[in-house]
């Protein structure tokens, strides 16, 4: 099982919860990591930041697949719909 991390570093890491090992850094974000969310197939995890933008990444790659703007403060919070289609995003 992963475990997925915000930091005021501007990043995102990923955890192997069994051996608390890091397995990934994921990095793109200009502000703090505010908020992180997998989605219900854990392919994709979206994350919310300080830079007032969402960001979609492909866990197993580790690569940005979408930003998303349109926030005028920092992203808060993310969820996923239950097909992963859709995503709500707080600021």
């Amino acid at each position: 099982k992963l475990l997925a991390s915000g930091s005021g570093d501007n990043s995102i890491r990923i955890w192997e919860v069994a051996s608390g090992l890091e397995v990934k850094k994921l990095d793109g974000h200009a502000n703090t990591v505010t908020c992180v969310n997998w989605s219900p197939d854990s392919k994709l995890l979206a994350s919310g930041s300080g830079d007032n933008s969402i960001r979609i990444w492909e866990v197993a790659s580790g690569l940005e697949v979408k930003k998303l703007d349109g926030h005028a403060n920092t992203v808060t919070c993310v969820n996923w719909s239950p097909d992963s289609k859709l995503l709500a995003s707080g600021s």
